[in-house]
């Protein structure tokens, strides 16, 4: 697996995560009555503008997720847990490798020792041969 899929995946976790969470703080703060509507996303695709919602709050209401805005706390906290299990997978896979790390420091340092020898050999030649 490339590691930039690896990254938006974790990314996408995290995004998730953090929409279940917004979604059980709003359905602690104003639960949802069964006369209240439920929004759903224009079928051409296009958000409309609607007053005192932020721009990506209705831009993110046409994407389908995986429980809708008015969700209950209950499958809030299953798309809670089921991201945090995406985020303890993914994290795992991205733990730094020490041995990765300081090979890349051997790394960096030739070629920074490299770099000044070309350019003392460069001013040795140019200037006092």
């Amino acid at each position: 697996m490339s590691e930039r899929l690896r990254h938006l995946q974790r990314q996408q976790a995290l995004l998730r995560e953090h929409l279940a969470w917004i979604e059980a703080e709003i359905a602690r703060e104003a639960p949802v009555t069964e006369s209240s509507p439920t929004p759903h996303p224009p079928s051409d695709g296009v958000s409309p503008v609607v007053a005192g919602v932020p721009a990506l709050a209705v831009a993110l209401s046409a994407f389908p997720t995986s429980t809708p805005l008015t969700a209950s706390s209950s499958v809030a906290r299953a798309a809670t847990a089921d991201a945090d299990s995406l985020i303890e997978r993914y994290a795992a896979t991205e733990r730094q490798n020490p041995a990765d790390i300081r090979r890349g420091c051997f790394i960096v340092f030739f070629a920074a020792l490299l770099l000044v020898a070309v350019g003392v050999a460069a001013v040795w030649l140019i200037f006092y041969r």
